[in-house]
């Protein structure tokens, strides 16, 4: 399979990773002052930073004209290992206020799993297009459905100050994440 097959992928995953980073700038900028004071918010903030900016990288990939497939493969491995220790680096910054086997648990499947998924997705995708068989691109398809889903979670919890995750719920105000936008706050932002 060619690679300009997937140039229309390529183009729509790039243009709705970018605007997803403004989204999440924008609820950013809402929330600064709670996530000024809050290391796990900043984590979270930045890890979601790094999520959206794999596809477009991916984008940029799978769109440069005659690049042989060896190299395309070969940076799309790179990509998931350098995505992948990143959002690891990231994530050691979140605090859990809790330190038993079900927190344990919640905060696996509410942090790591997109990461890896996302990150695995995108190495086998490197893999199998270098192998030739085995799916190839099309693992990109997951790895992006996972960023995209996974960063708006957060760009939303970021503007709406809720939890999105079970284990969010009944942190303190040290952690920022007990105080919600008033009703006024949800009327500026739809008057915007």
């Amino acid at each position: 399979m060619s690679t300009q097959d997937w140039s229309n992928f390529g183009q729509v995953v790039g243009a709705s990773s970018g605007a997803l980073v403004g989204l999440l700038f924008v609820a950013v900028s809402f929330s600064r002052d709670r996530i000024a004071q809050s290391q796990s918010l900043r984590a979270s903030a930045s890890e979601t930073l790094v999520l959206f900016m794999l596809p477009p990288v991916v984008s940029i990939l799978l769109l440069t004209p005659r690049q042989p497939h060896w190299v395309l493969g070969t940076e799309l491995i790179a990509l998931a290992v350098i995505g992948g220790l990143s959002l690891v680096l990231e994530g050691r910054g979140k605090k859990n206020p809790s330190s038993g086997e079900e927190s344990r648990l919640e905060r696996l499947l509410g942090h790591s799993s997109p990461n890896l998924l996302t990150t695995l997705s995108m190495l086998v995708a490197g893999v199998t297009f270098l192998a030739g068989h085995g799916g190839g691109l099309y693992w990109l398809v997951p790895a992006v459905v996972f960023v995209l889903v996974s960063g708006t979670l957060h760009a939303w919890w970021f503007l709406m100050g809720a939890p999105v995750c079970p284990h969010w719920r009944g942190r303190g105000r040290s952690e920022g994440l007990s105080s919600y936008p008033s009703h006024s706050t949800g009327a500026a932002l739809a008057s915007v």
